[in-house]
């Protein structure tokens, strides 16, 4: 079974460890927001269909920043997997739970893809859509990390891979990092949407150097 998720993909994702996700309101800010997170070292991002800025956000950061790893979240709504492989620059999508009609059709699109997750069972539905790298959405809401290791057990051997999401903060992003069964963490803190509205570059810039600086300095 192909996978929805290509390994030259996940290296990337894993090479950098932190993706930083984004809801961004006002297209004006979707530039100078990348060169922010790249001036802090952070090169992948998960870029939410929550607003009418998001595609116009896409196309001008894939445009102006090429460096930035543009991956897209949200992803819900029947056709938004095909919308979002015909913009130029966007690498993969995500979503935050598991609908096999939604994974069908990334595939058909020929978008690399990466579910959510919360329970066995959704594990299991997403390895039978041929999908090894999950998001694993509201992390810490579930029981965090001790929770992944638990239900990770039966499929270790399967080499399933976790992006946590939600509740993952600076505070313990390092016990994350330190899980060889997360390809990379998905970090709302590091760009809310209060600084990218106020356009406090500096200090996404600084969260963006924290976390890269802790994740590094924990992964083995």
């Amino acid at each position: 079974m192909k996978l929805t998720m290509p390994n030259e993909i996940q290296e990337k994702i894993a090479a950098e460890g932190i993706i930083a996700v984004l809801e961004i309101e006002s297209e004006q800010n979707a530039v100078p927001l990348a060169h922010s997170l790249l001036e802090g070292g952070i090169t992948v991002i998960e870029l939410a269909l929550r607003t009418p800025a998001a595609f116009p956000s896409i196309s001008l950061i894939a445009k102006a920043v090429p460096q930035m790893y543009i991956g897209i979240g949200t992803i819900i709504e029947p056709g938004q997997a095909a919308m979002v492989k015909k913009e130029n620059g966007v690498r993969f999508g995500v979503s935050p739970g598991i609908n096999p009609e939604i994974v069908k059709e990334a595939i058909a699109a020929e978008l690399p893809f990466a579910p959510g997750i919360a329970t066995p069972s959704e594990i299991e539905q997403a390895i039978s859509l041929g999908c090894r790298v999950v998001k694993f959405f509201p992390a810490e809401g579930m029981g965090g990390l001790s929770y992944l290791k638990s239900i990770n057990a039966p499929y270790n051997h399967l080499g399933v891979k976790y992006i946590p999401l939600g509740g993952v903060t600076i505070d313990n992003l390092a016990s994350y990092a330190q899980f060889d069964r997360i390809l990379a963490i998905g970090g709302s803190w590091i760009a809310p949407k209060d600084l990218i509205k106020t356009q406090n570059w500096s200090k996404i810039t600084k969260r963006a150097k924290e976390a890269k600086d802790i994740w590094q300095s924990n992964r083995k």
